[in-house]
């Protein structure tokens, strides 16, 4: 999860230009009003989604393994943010009205540790909403970029983003990692969208439509 310092500032700058619809969406599906909310942005970067959270009245904090870029979310004065990782949330239990992550989870090399962390910093009734690779995505690349085509191997798979400008190299995952029976014991499936976003993802088999991310949305019972 640590190789985003390397590329920190071109990551902020191509997300700001290239994810404006999929991030646009992925606010729209927040089912609260964030104003006054205890809001906690798992894997912040660059403070991007902070900003809006902020602009909503929110009362942000967020989170990132790179100091780099937790360095440009603090100069972005919106919110608290320190560095740390997603599988050990350095937050109290029952803390937050709102959990959000934005294309990272997938870094993770222990997803269902992830999300139990990101349900266990949240309130009861909270809401936990994430963007994510999709594992069909993660199969496609693996087989063309990698040659591994075990969707069930324990591998890491090489991708290409915001047309090849940024490589990333991140472990792959199945769908059940995701929804993990202990994960859905300790909070619901509220919803679940599989969405494309090229050219952002590489299209890796060309002429093909396939699922790039997936969103998922959790409520804390």
């Amino acid at each position: 999860m640590g190789n985003y310092d390397k590329f920190a500032e071109e990551y902020a700058k191509q997300t700001e230009v290239m994810e404006k619809e999929v991030r646009k969406h992925f606010y729209s599906l927040i089912p609260v009003p964030l104003k006054s909310k205890a809001v906690l942005d798992v894997a912040c970067g660059s403070g991007h989604d902070a900003e809006y959270y902020s602009s909503q009245g929110a009362k942000v904090y967020g989170m990132d393994i790179s100091q780099k870029e937790i360095e440009m979310a603090n100069k972005k004065g919106c919110g608290t943010f320190v560095v740390g990782n997603m599988n050990s949330l350095p937050y109290e239990s029952n803390s937050f009205d709102v959990v959000t992550s934005m294309y990272a989870l997938q870094a993770s090399n222990n997803v269902p540790k992830a999300l139990e962390e990101m349900i266990r910093v949240a309130k009861p009734g909270a809401i936990i909403q994430i963007a994510t690779k999709h594992p069909i995505r993660n199969l496609l690349e693996s087989h063309v970029n990698d040659g591994n085509s075990d969707y069930y191997a324990k591998r890491k798979v090489t991708s290409y983003i915001f047309n090849k400008t940024i490589t990333l190299s991140e472990p792959g995952h199945t769908l059940e990692e995701y929804l993990n029976p202990l994960v859905l014991s300790k909070a619901t499936l509220e919803k679940l969208e599989e969405k494309t976003d090229f050219p952002t993802s590489e299209q890796v088999i060309p002429g093909m439509n396939y699922p790039t991310f997936m969103i998922l949305q959790f409520k804390k019972k």
